[in-house]
This record gives C-alpha cells, structure tokens and sequence, in this order.
C-alpha cells in the first residue's frame, strides 16, 4: 500500500510541475507587446512629472528658505519693539515721578498748578516723540519681515515658468 501512494504521490508532483511549466509558458505568451507610441508616451509623462516635481522641490526649498527668514526677522523686529516699549514705560515712569516730586516741593498753589501744566506739555511732547519711534520701528520690522518672502518667493516662480 506504501508502495501505490508513493507512486501516486510521485505521479502528482510531476503533474504539478508540468502544469506550473505549461502556466509559465501561458503567462509569457499572453504578455501583449506595448506599442510604441505608448511606450513614448509614457516616457514623456515620466520626463513631464521629474520636471514638474523638481521645480516644485525647488519652490518649496526656496519657500521654506524665505519663511525661516521672514520668521527670525519678525523674532528680531519683535524683541526690539518690546524693548522700545519697556524703554518708553520707563520714560514715562520717570516723568510721573518727577511730577510728584515737583508737586512735594512746590509751595503755593499756582507752582502746583504751574508744575502740572508743564507736566501735561512734557507729556503731550513725549507721547508725540514716543509714537513716531513706534511708528518707524514698526514700519522697519515690516519692511524687513516681508522682505525675504518678496524676494526668495518671485525667483522660483520665474524658473519654474
């Protein structure tokens, strides 16, 4: 009995063998030929899209490139505006204090008057100085966080037209 199942197990793999020979010889007489045109076609897609995909690389580099920038410019714009700001508070400190004192040391009513008119001019004066600062600094830290975007951002955009 050992025998017939040897036999039969042998018979089944030749069988097998022979049928996954006749697949193979199927499979590669049933793969279709592309035509060339398609061929070309294809190629030309595949040269179209490395050329697409590089300039957008190139953008996307030089995107990111100008942004870090315009970032680190506007951290640099924004401690020189808090600095401004703590320098102006500090003026305006000094100037309240020196107001009180001249207020303690005045000896009629009319040096109290008279220190608190001149207080208000100095005041006026100061805020008009401090404003046109903040103004300037402002304007600069605009003018240099956008700059890196206007010009890195227009360079790959003409390379890539």
């Amino acid at each position: 009995m050992s025998e017939t199942m040897q036999t039969k197990a042998s018979r089944a793999g030749r069988a097998a063998a022979q049928a996954t020979e006749e697949a193979m010889e199927t499979v590669t007489t049933l793969r279709p030929e592309l035509p060339s045109s398609l061929v070309d076609l294809f190629e030309k897609s595949v040269a179209r899209a490395k050329d697409a995909h590089e300039k957008v690389s190139s953008i996307m580099e030089n995107s990111t490139e100008a942004f870090e920038e315009a970032f680190n410019c506007a951290n640099r714009g924004s401690a020189e505006y808090r600095a401004k700001v703590m320098e102006i508070a500090r003026a305006n400190a000094n100037l309240a204090f020196d107001l009180a004192r001249e207020m303690c040391e005045a000896k009629t009513v009319g040096e109290l008057f008279e220190s608190a008119i001149a207080h208000q001019r100095r005041q006026f004066d100061t805020a008009a100085t401090q404003v046109k600062e903040l103004s300037a600094l402002t304007q600069k830290v605009v003018t240099e966080t956008t700059e890196p975007i206007r010009s890195k951002m227009t360079e790959p955009f003409k390379l890539a037209s």
